[in-house]
């Protein structure tokens, strides 16, 4: 141990022993001998040696060196001299005797008079200092190392997080206490996992202290819960209310203003009011949400589904917060969470990226399935064309055994949304659906005019979302507004390691479809198709079939949904 550290307990033992020691300082000494061995065995050789002050006839260690025990690794012998010269210089207290008003024996004839007894100062402020010593002792060994109370929970994990003094000394896996004092995360996030099985992610600034084994109470800032149904009854209170858990997932902010709790999954109850003033108790369901004021009054919100960190991968500085995969953004060459560019894509020939939307009309494909090498999320991409040999949409080999009858060519790349300036007869450069424009951050699209195929591996999107389960894909499907009106006619599919599971055949332009796959973990390959219709009902020009004209296919909003294990 350090001579620095060795001044710094000594110092805190003393005050300590004082009475002087602030909950900063306490928290201090604390940690001190939580994390070191040698702090833990010089507090315990110094309470051992102030024990010896208060024996009777001054009893000291025998067969010991008294400087080699006192300047080894006990505590600093000089302080220890001074305490026993002033043992020996000290005047004595008189303590006299008191007149008792309730009858006493006479003491035998022979008895001798005692003289006043002497008390040296040291004496008593050894004693006074000795016992509440001992009571420290007792107090930190019931309390246990991580703090004043009873250890409930595990930190588990943090990103970029920053405690308030004392709390800078919280790592993950530390375990966590009750406390009489708020812990204070100024910022980043932090995971707490309690021993019942429920967990809470906090975001900073916050501070929060650990009631019990099933509560916690938040002083200000943001917390999410996650309470299975082995818990149920885990609370968080605030100042304004208590939210109790009926098995669900459930987010609170609170601050000087009010609070407020928005519920993910389940249910819970929510209580309303101060200690000064009356109760309310109501129960707040799944999508709902509510908010308390200061005043206790509470009132229906708007659910908030983004607004709390859920879940956090540091290793990779992933940070979920309840949102879905965004395919679209993926074809733009980003993680599923917007850091895709609008109208990147990928080029069908080859696999290749482009920046920008290039229509080039009418392109014959490589009769290949194409790998995308470049994209970790994308497994490839191919021209639908079963005139000569099986469609294969998975670099497993997995076949598109119903693709209909194609021209075996394509219009333009793969893209995530954005929009056309071609001098084609456009109503609107931007791509449309009922109305609607889509292919924007706020509501992104897929572009896939007829034929083109794009497959997204399911797995390696897996491996980056910590704790989270794909639960099923979603979009809507239908030919943009925005292209040319003379004869749109395209077939739209989705495939799931090359099964089928949504069609819908001679889409025209007039309707918008909704998609709704469920998936299960076993589920690789999630693959995605616009065909172009066939000749029943395209354009005729000169005799000449134009079957991918106005075949602007849209898979708009497509998203894989994420659910927490």
């Amino acid at each position: 141990m350090t001579e620095v550290l060795r001044k710094e307990l000594a110092e805190l033992i003393q005050m300590e022993l004082d009475g002087a020691l602030t909950d900063e300082q306490f928290n201090r000494l604390s940690f001190l001998l939580k994390s070191s061995p040698d702090a833990r065995r010089y507090y315990g050789q110094t309470i051992a040696i102030i024990a010896i002050f208060h024996e009777p006839c001054g009893v000291q260690p025998t067969g010991i060196d008294n400087d080699a025990y006192l300047c080894g690794d006990s505590t600093d012998a000089a302080f220890w001299r001074e305490l026993a010269l002033n043992e020996q210089t000290a005047d004595p207290v008189q303590i006299e005797k008191t007149e008792k008003t309730t009858a006493v024996t006479p003491l035998p004839a022979n008895h001798s008079q005692g003289h006043p007894y002497k008390v040296s100062k040291l004496s008593l402020y050894s004693l006074l200092v000795s016992s509440a010593a001992l009571i420290f002792l007792i107090v930190y060994a019931l309390l246990g190392p991580a703090g004043r109370g009873v250890e409930v929970a595990t930190l588990t994990e943090t990103l970029n997080a920053r405690w308030a003094s004392p709390e800078r000394g919280l790592r993950e896996g530390m375990r966590l206490s009750t406390q009489s004092k708020p812990l204070r995360l100024w910022e980043g996030i932090a995971a707490i996992q309690f021993d019942n099985g429920s967990r809470v992610v906090l975001e900073g600034p916050a501070e929060f202290t650990l009631l019990t084994d099933d509560q916690i109470q938040l002083r200000h800032g943001r917390l999410f819960a996650s309470v299975p149904k082995t818990a149920i009854g885990f609370t968080v209170s605030t100042a304004f209310s208590k939210i109790i858990d009926l098995g669900t997932e459930f987010g609170v902010k609170t601050d000087p203003d009010g609070m407020e709790v928005h519920v993910m999954a389940g249910k819970t109850m929510l209580i309303s009011g101060t200690a000064k003033t009356s109760k309310t108790q109501l129960e707040v369901r799944e999508g709902f949400a509510k908010a308390v004021s200061a005043a206790g009054t509470v009132q229906d919100i708007a659910l908030k589904k983004e607004a709390f960190v859920r879940r956090l991968q540091p290793q990779t500085q992933f940070v979920w917060r309840g949102q879905n995969v965004n395919l679209a953004d993926i074809v733009g060459g980003g993680s599923g969470f917007g850091t895709g560019r609008i109208e990147a894509g990928i080029d069908p020939l080859n696999g290749q990226k482009v920046e920008k939307i290039t229509p080039r009309y009418s392109i014959k494909g490589s009769g290949r399935y194409e790998l995308v090498p470049w994209n970790p999320f994308v497994d490839g991409v191919f021209v639908p064309d079963p005139s000569s040999k099986p469609v294969v949409v998975s670099s497993r080999g997995d076949v598109f055994a119903e693709c209909p009858a194609t021209n075996g060519e394509f219009w333009t790349e793969i893209t995530n949304g954005g929009q056309l300036s071609d001098p084609v007869e456009l109503s609107s450069p931007q791509f449309r659906l009922d109305g609607q424009v889509y292919g924007t951050a706020d509501k992104p699209a897929i572009f896939m005019h007829a034929n083109l195929g794009i497959t997204f591996d399911l797995e390696a999107i897996r491996r980056t979302l910590p704790n989270l389960k794909i639960s099923r894909f979603t979009a809507l499907a239908g030919i943009s507004e925005n292209g040319p009106r003379r004869s749109p006619y395209a077939d739209f599919w989705v495939l799931v390691d090359g099964k089928v599971r949504f069609c819908r055949r001679g889409a025209d332009g007039t309707e918008v479809y909704s998609i709704e796959v469920d998936l299960n973990e076993s589920d690789r390959f999630l693959t995605l198709a616009v065909t172009d219709g066939g000749r029943e009902k395209c354009l005729w020009i000169d005799g000449q079939p134009y079957v991918l004209d106005g075949d602007w296919g849209l898979f708009a909003l497509p998203q894989l949904h994420l659910r927490a294990e």
